[in-house]
C-alpha cells in the first residue's frame, strides 16, 4: 500500500510541480544554476533529469550570461517532492532499497546549485514467475517466453508492463479481441531483495469474464457503410471492402484492422474511417465475430502547389492534381508536373553549359493506380511521362515520350512490422542524352564532334528493376533510432540509333542505423552499388552504359567534401596546351597541358561501374529554448571507380583500391522545421578535385586530348583508345578553399 501511496503522489505532484517552477520568478527568488545527480550509476544524469521537475535556467542565461530563454527559479517544496519522485523511478525500476537526498549550494547571493545524492542500493532479483490462462492458447510459447525470462532478472515494473503489453499486441493478432489485461500480483521481499510475479491472462465477453478459449476468434461476417457527409454516395462500400485486409473465414487481427485503415487513409478515399467489432450481445459467440466498418468519405478531388529554393535546383515548383476514385473501383489518377532552375540561380548552376542551355528543368506525368486489382497487399500502377533534367556538371536527359510500369506488394508476413515492401518496375523511354563533349569521348570512345552529335541522337532505353526495402526506424523525415535496408537490381539495355546495343546489370544496397545517446542521435550509413555485365561473375560494365544509370558521389547526401558528383571519374575543359618538343617525331605533335600556368573551364563528372560510400554523423541538439536547432559532425569517406577502363597512358587498368578512398570530415546546423530538417553542410576536402582527363578545344572545334603523359598525334584519340586520367588542377592551400557548401531539406540519410 506504502509503494502505492508513494506512485500516487508522484502523479499527482507533477502536474502541480509543472506550474510551481515557472518562468515568472517573484523580486528575491533564487535563480537554478544548475542540477546534479551525485551517486548515480544505473541510470544516466539525463533519465533522471526526466522524473523530476526542477530544471535549471536556460543555456544562454547559464554559460553566457545573456537574457534569453526562461529562467527558473527555486522551490523548495518541489525540490523535497523531486527527491520522492526519484525515490518512485528507482522503486518502479527494481530498486526498493534507494535513498535520495537533496542539497541547496548557494554559489552567489543570487544562484543556487541544486544536488540530488543517490545511494542505488542493491535490486530486488525475480525469484519466480507464475503465469495462468494461456495454456489452451496455441501461441502459448511465444506469448509466454519474455514474461518467463523475468526470472533471474531485477524486478522492474516499468519492464514487466512493457512487456505485458506485447504480450496484448500477439493476443490481439492472433484471433482473441476480447482479452483485457492481466490480474497481476507480486510479492516483494525488500529486505531479503526477492520478488515473484503471478499473471493471469482472461478475456471478458459481454459481461462475463472467461479463460482464453482454445480456438481464436474468426470473422463470420464483415458490415460496411458510410456515415452521412458532405461527400456521401462517392465511394461504393463494395470498394471499401475490396481493400480491407480482413476477411470472412480469417482469424481476426488487430493488425489486419490497423493495416486496413492505413490502406484507406493513404488512398486519400477517407477521411475518417472505424473498424472494431458489433457489440457483444449481438455477437453469434467470442469464437465467431462479426466486424462493422464505418468511413466518411473524403473529397474525391484534390489540387496541391509548392514553390521553394534550392542550391542546384533554384527556385522551383511543383503541382498535382488526384481524382482518388477514377471508374468508381478506388482507381486513383494523379497528374504531376514540377519544374526548377526558373530563376534566382547561384553562380554555380550558371556556370554550367549543360544547366544554361537546358534551361528549365521540367518533369509532366499521369499516374494511374489499380488498388484492387489483385488485393490490398498488391498495387499495380501505369505511368506516362516526359521530361527534360540536368544532372549538374554531368549530363542533359531530354525524354520526349516515356511508359513506367510497377507493382508493389508486402512481403512481409501478416503481424510482423514494419513491411517489407517489394517493387518491380519496368521503364521504357525514348529520348537523348547531352553532354560535354569530353564526356562523351570518355563513356562512347567517341571523341570526333561529328560522331558526338549523331550520339546525341534519340535512343531507345529499356529497364527491369526490383527493390527491397526494410525500414525500421521511427520517423522518415528525422530518424532518430532504428535501422533501415535497401536492396535495388536493375538490368538495363539501350539501343542508339548507330551501332549494337549494350547490356548491364545494376545492384546496389543501402543501409543506416540510427542510435539516440542523451541528446544526441549517432547515425550511420554504408552503402555499395556495382554495374556488371549480365549472366557474369560480377564482371565491370564497360560496355556503354547511359549516363543516368552510372554511379556517382559526392554532394549534400553523399561524401560532403566533394560538390555534387565530382568524387570519382572527371574529364576537365582546359584554356591552353602546348606541344611536347621531347615527343615530336617528324610530322607528329603530341599536345599536352601544364597544370600550373592552365586554368579550367569545366569539369564533367562521367561516373563509374564501382561505389562505396560510409557516412558516420553526430546529431546534437540544443538546449531549450534552441530545440529545434541541431548541430551535426560528420566524417563521409567513399570513391567511385570505373573498373576495367584504362587509367593512364601505360595502358593500366582501373581497379578497386581502397586506399583510393577519400574522407572528408565536416559539420553543420540543421533546423528541424514541419517540412524537414533544413540543413547547411561545411565538408573539409583536403584532397582538391581529382584526377581525371584533359581536354582542350581551340578554333578548329576539334577535341584533343592534353592529359600529361599522353601519346596521341595532335590530341586525337584513336578509336578504342581513351585519354588517360592523369591531370589534376591545382588548388588554393588556404583552409577556406578546401570548404564545400551543401544546402538541402532532409537529413543527409
Amino acid at each position: 500500500m506504502r509503494a502505492r501511496a508513494l506512485l500516487l503522489l508522484g502523479c499527482l505532484a507533477a502536474p502541480a510541480a509543472a506550474a510551481a517552477q515557472g518562468t515568472a520568478c517573484d523580486y528575491g527568488d533564487l535563480e537554478v544554476q544548475e542540477v546534479s545527480f551525485v551517486g548515480n550509476h544505473k541510470f544516466s544524469s539525463s533519465e533522471l533529469e526526466a522524473a523530476i521537475i526542477t530544471t535549471p535556467s536556460s543555456w544562454m542565461r547559464r554559460t553566457a550570461g545573456i537574457a534569453v530563454g526562461d529562467k527558473r527559479c527555486l522551490d523548495t517544496l518541489e525540490v523535497g517532492r523531486d527527491a520522492v519522485r526519484l525515490r518512485i523511478f528507482y522503486r518502479l525500476r527494481g530498486y526498493y532499497n534507494a535513498s535520495v537526498r537533496d542539497s541547496v549550494i548557494a554559489l552567489t547571493t543570487k544562484m543556487v546549485s541544486v544536488k540530488f545524492l543517490v545511494d542505488e542500493g542493491a535490486p530486488t532479483m525475480v525469484d519466480s514467475v507464475s503465469i495462468a490462462g494461456l495454456d489452451s492458447v496455441g501461441i502459448r510459447g511465444k506469448v509466454e517466453g519474455p514474461l518467463l525470462r523475468f526470472r533471474g532478472r531485477i524486478f522492474s515494473r516499468v519492464a514487466l508492463q512493457e512487456a505485458i503489453d506485447t504480450a496484448l499486441v500477439q493476443l490481439l493478432d492472433a484471433g482473441y479481441p476480447y482479452v483485457e489485461r492481466p490480474l497481476t500480483n507480486f510479492t516483494v521481499d525488500s529486505g531479503g531483495h526477492r520478488a515473484s510475479i503471478d499473471l493471469s491472462f482472461f478475456q471478458r465477453f459481454g459481461d462475463a469474464a472467461r479463460a482464453l478459449p482454445r480456438n481464436p476468434a474468426r470473422i463470420d461476417s464483415i458490415i460496411v457503410a458510410a456515415t452521412p457527409g458532405p461527400d456521401s454516395g462517392k465511394v461504393a462500400p463494395a470498394t471499401v471492402r475490396a481493400l480491407l485486409f480482413l476477411r470472412k473465414g480469417h482469424v481476426y487481427s488487430q493488425e489486419d484492422v490497423i493495416a486496413s485503415q492505413r490502406e484507406l487513409y493513404s488512398l486519400e478515399l477517407v477521411r475518417h474511417v472505424e473498424i472494431g467489432l458489433i457489440e457483444d450481445s449481438l455477437q453469434k459467440s467470442d469464437t465467431a465475430v462479426t466486424v462493422r466498418v464505418l468511413y466518411t468519405e473524403a473529397a474525391p478531388h484534390s489540387v496541391r502547389f509548392g514553390a521553394g529554393w534550392a542550391t542546384l535546383d533554384c527556385l522551383r515548383a511543383q503541382a498535382r492534381y488526384a481524382d482518388r476514385d477514377l471508374f468508381g473501383g478506388a482507381e486513383r489518377l494523379d497528374l504531376n508536373a514540377r519544374v526548377s532552375q526558373l530563376g534566382l540561380c547561384t553562380s554555380q548552376v550558371k556556370d554550367d553549359p549543360l544547366s544554361d542551355s537546358a534551361g528549365i528543368n521540367y518533369y509532366v506525368s499521369g499516374t494511374l493506380r489499380l488498388p484492387t486489382l489483385f488485393g490490398p497487399r498488391n498495387q499495380p500502377s501505369i505511368t506516362l511521362f516526359s521530361e527534360s533534367t540536368v544532372e549538374y556538371l554531368a549530363y542533359w536527359r531530354i525524354t520526349p515520350i516515356g511508359t513506367a510500369l510497377a507493382f508493389s506488394r508486402d512481403l512481409a508476413p501478416r503481424g510482423l512490422r514494419p513491411g517489407l515492401p517489394l517493387l518491380l518496375s519496368a521503364r521504357l523511354e525514348y529520348g537523348r542524352t547531352q553532354a560535354q563533349p569530353a564526356v562523351f569521348c570518355q563513356l562512347f570512345n567517341l571523341c570526333s564532334l561529328s560522331d558526338i552529335e549523331k550520339l546525341q541522337q534519340n535512343n531507345l532505353l529499356f529497364v527491369l528493376g526490383a527493390g527491397l526495402t526494410h525500414d525500421h526506424t521511427n520517423s522518415l523525415l528525422n530518424a532518430t533510432s532504428g535501422a533501415q535496408q535497401r536492396l535495388e537490381l536493375r538490368y538495363g539495355t539501350a539501343q542508339q540509333d548507330s551501332g549494337s546495343p549494350s547490356h548491364w546489370t545494376r545492384i546496389l544496397g543501402d543501409a543506416g542505423l540510427y542510435r539516440t545517446v542523451g541528446a544526441s542521435v549517432l547515425a550511420f550509413r554504408l552503402q555499395i552499388a556495382g554495374l556488371f555485365k549480365p549472366w557474369t561473375a560480377f564482371q565491370p560494365a564497360t560496355e556503354f552504359v547511359p549516363p543516368e544509370e552510372r554511379l556517382y558521389a559526392g554532394g549534400p547526401n553523399s561524401v560532403r567534401g566533394f560538390a555534387q558528383n565530382l568524387l570519382g571519374p572527371l574529364v576537365y575543359i582546359v584554356d591552353t596546351m602546348h606541344i611536347d618538343s621531347s615527343m615530336v617525331s617528324g610530322p607528329n605533335k603530341v599536345y599536352q597541358v601544364n597544370p600550373a600556368t592552365s586554368s579550367v573551364q569545366q569539369v564533367s563528372a562521367t561516373g563509374g561501374n564501382t561505389l562505396i560510400v560510409a557516412t558516420a554523423e553526430w546529431r546534437l541538439s540544443m538546449p531549450k529554448p534552441a530545440q529545434a536547432v541541431q548541430l551535426a559532425f560528420f566524417v563521409d569517406a567513399g570513391y567511385v571507380w570505373n573498373r576495367g577502363a584504362i587509367m593512364d597512358s601505360a595502358g593500366h587498368t582501373v581497379q578497386v583500391n581502397l586506399s583510393d578512398i577519400k574522407v572528408t570530415p565536416g559539420m553543420g546546423v540543421r533546423y528541424l522545421s514541419a517540412i524537414g530538417p533544413i540543413r547547411v553542410d561545411f565538408g573539409y576536402n583536403r584532397y582538391g578535385t581529382g584526377f581525371g582527363a584533359a581536354y582542350y578545344t581551340g578554333s578548329d572545334q576539334v577535341l584533343r586530348c592534353v592529359s600529361p603523359g599522353n601519346t596521341f598525334d595532335r590530341g586525337i584519340v584513336p578509336s578504342g583508345e581513351t585519354c588517360p586520367d592523369t591531370y589534376k588542377p591545382q588548388q588554393g592551400a588556404s583552409f577556406f578553399n578546401r570548404l564545400t557548401f551543401n544546402f538541402s531539406i532532409g537529413q543527409a540519410f
